[in-house]
């Protein structure tokens, strides 16, 4: 849910400034593509280019399988038409991307999900990266079972011997 309410921050925020709600410093900020790209610090910047460039170099099935994602932005939440400019940006910045889409669309998917996937896994990076510097992100340790309990005195006493 943090990370779901995250990404819809950032994408009304992008939103907000492609319709001109913003200054005009943001606009320029905002025409800079992925949304929030200005944030990052070069060194976690470079990690996250070179992650969402590799989105490209997934397999067909291994695309389509970001629908189960937890990141994955609900289609009835999606509006395409809020991310059309961006995903122009995205096939300016990697022309690969086109093959991918030439191999989901239309036999997979209709272009608004292939962009909703897409779009579902580039906020997931960059969230990693401004909320851990990496991606993937860390996973969290399994916490340690606690100790085996030694029983009681009482409970002693009721053991068979």
């Amino acid at each position: 849910d943090k990370l779901r309410r995250r990404e819809w921050r950032c994408r009304r925020r992008f939103r907000s400034l492609l319709m001109g709600g913003g200054s005009s410093k943001e606009l320029a900020a905002a025409e800079v593509w992925p949304p929030g790209w200005l944030e990052i610090p070069e060194g976690p910047r470079l990690i996250a280019r070179t992650a969402i460039l590799t989105i490209s170099s997934m397999t067909p099935d291994e695309f389509c399988a970001m629908s189960g994602a937890p990141y994955c932005i609900p289609a009835d939440q999606w509006d395409f038409a809020e991310f059309h400019a961006a995903a122009a940006a995205a096939v300016q910045e990697d022309a690969k991307i086109n093959k991918l889409t030439y191999a989901c669309v239309p036999r997979r998917m209709d272009e608004s999900d292939f962009w909703r996937l897409y779009f579902s896994k580039v906020l997931y990076i960059l969230d990693s990266v401004k909320q851990h510097g990496t991606y993937p992100p860390p996973v969290a340790e399994p916490s340690a079972a606690p100790p085996p309990q030694q029983p009681s005195e009482e409970d002693r006493g009721c053991l068979v011997q």
